[in-house]
């Protein structure tokens, strides 16, 4: 069960002075380790509610309670807006919910909304389940797979038969490589960005050499390779449905005829595109941490096989389904705490603020280190257990913001309710006919490790072996 912050007060944090940093540390780390959610630079923010530090000339505050970060979310959100952290995406995918601010994304998140309601995402649920089945249909007992790449393939052509009504083709295969590279390049980027060395009008120029015609050199070559690759496969969906229309009520045809058909093309595309990467993005990191640690603790597993029998036998499942497999359901909302696909939150103050006592200038950029939050004892005992129960109901109360995988909020991630819905029928369906265990064999460069880009992701992949259900 979850309760506003507002209503928890057993922990509500004193206000003392905030923990400092050592400038000239935390500068070197952010150029040599950069983003990682375990160690280094973002290590350095573990044990204390508030953290002042800089890195060069930015000024970054740090805030891990529940409270706090409620403030930031909800209550002063309009004092704050996406940090240069997010500039990478905006060069890339240009405008869209994921980048935009103030009423222009308000009005477009409105016209959205109903397309990723309950009663609206129940339609569409067969529409996810073909390409999970085909996926499946294509394992083969005794094979080592990456299961990562195996939830790229599934998670993408679910988005593109479910959003788009189309097959994004050569794609697929193309996906897992696509965006290792593109963000291992924005987290390289975002390292410069932290030194303040990354400002806005640096990136609007990449952006337009990007598609200027001229070849970049290296390694900004590899990038304009990347944009222009997803731009085409972006625009050739959109010139099909414009060349072939339908009657369809999916994501495509909403974005196409919005306020009257009068978004301008670029808009479209921008959409589009974000949908197309964060989509599958976040959704294949989380079912491919999801299965990882189902291999690892497999009474949670065995009892997961065993609701998936119960509940839907060798059948097709359905939509109805999804609310009868509340300790499936409870093992993924488990494995997003453990290892969230979306592990921390940057914002930058538009103007001063103060927050449990402690003055935020203007400028200042926020962080919420969800992976921390995610692994503080106060609101998860025994955070490093993987505990599916604390998601069961009737399981002890936690603050609103302690629990964090898809963002918080009015910015809350639009598809949340779509995530949900297909990674619970990824792991019925997949589990109706296979249980994937770990190798004891794992070459070095297999072995499963964090990797901290704009998203949490298996660096190595997540290399599994096959296993037919008895």
């Amino acid at each position: 069960m979850t309760l506003t912050a507002e209503r928890v007060t057993a922990e509500r944090p004193r206000t003392a002075p905030a923990k400092r940093l050592n400038t000239w540390t935390m500068t070197r780390e952010a150029i040599t380790i950069g983003f990682d959610a375990g160690d280094g630079f973002l290590g350095r923010l573990r044990g204390s509610d508030i953290t002042r530090f800089r890195c060069a000339g930015r000024r970054f505050v740090s805030i891990s309670h529940p409270d706090y970060v409620d403030h930031v979310l909800h209550e002063a959100r309009l004092r704050y807006v996406k940090s240069n952290e997010y500039e990478p995406i905006r060069a890339s995918a240009g405008i869209n919910l994921l980048t935009d601010e103030g009423d222009s994304w308000a009005a477009h998140r409105g016209v959205l909304n109903p397309t990723f309601a309950r009663r609206h995402l129940n339609g569409i649920v067969d529409l996810m389940i073909d390409p999970i089945t085909d996926v499946t249909d294509a394992l083969r007992t005794g094979a080592r797979i990456d299961m990562h790449h195996t939830m790229v393939e599934a998670t993408l052509r679910v988005v593109a038969n479910s959003l788009f009504s189309q097959d994004f083709g050569p794609l697929v295969q193309s996906m897992n490589d696509l965006a290792t590279r593109g963000l291992r390049h924005a987290e390289r980027l975002q390292r410069l960005g932290l030194w303040g060395l990354m400002p806005r009008p640096v990136y609007d120029a990449l952006h337009r050499l990007a598609f200027s015609g001229v070849r970049l050199p290296p390694p900004l070559r590899d990038m304009q390779h990347i944009t222009l690759t997803l731009d085409r496969a972006v625009n050739s969906v959109i010139d099909e449905r414009l060349v072939r229309p339908t009657d369809s009520a999916d994501l495509l045809n909403v974005l196409l005829r919005a306020d009257g058909g009068t978004w301008p093309r670029g808009r479209i595309r921008d959409e589009a595109l974000t949908f197309m990467l964060a989509g599958h993005e976040t959704t294949a990191n989380a079912m491919s941490w999801f299965w990882y640690l189902m291999a690892l603790h497999t009474e949670a597993r065995d009892r997961m096989l065993a609701e998936v029998d119960d509940v839907l036998g060798a059948r097709r499942a359905g939509a109805d389904d999804l609310g009868r497999l509340p300790w499936t359901t409870a093992c993924l909302q488990e494995s997003q705490r453990y290892f969230s696909s979306v592990w921390i939150i940057a914002r930058r103050a538009i103007e001063d603020d103060v927050i449990g006592g402690h003055h935020i200038r203007r400028g200042s950029t926020v962080v919420i280190p969800i992976h921390h939050i995610h692994h503080d004892p106060r609101w998860w005992p025994d955070p490093e257990t993987f505990d599916p129960g604390r998601f069961l109901q009737g399981a002890t109360e936690r603050p609103r913001s302690a629990y964090l995988p898809f963002g918080g909020g009015r910015r809350i991630c639009i598809g949340q309710s779509f995530a949900l819905m297909e990674m619970v029928l990824i792991a019925g369906i997949m589990s109706q006919r296979f249980t994937f265990d770990l190798p004891c064999d794992l070459a070095p460069d297999q072995r499963v490790e964090l990797e901290a880009t704009l998203t949490l992701r298996p660096k190595n992949g997540v290399h599994l072996i096959v296993r037919n259900r008895p």
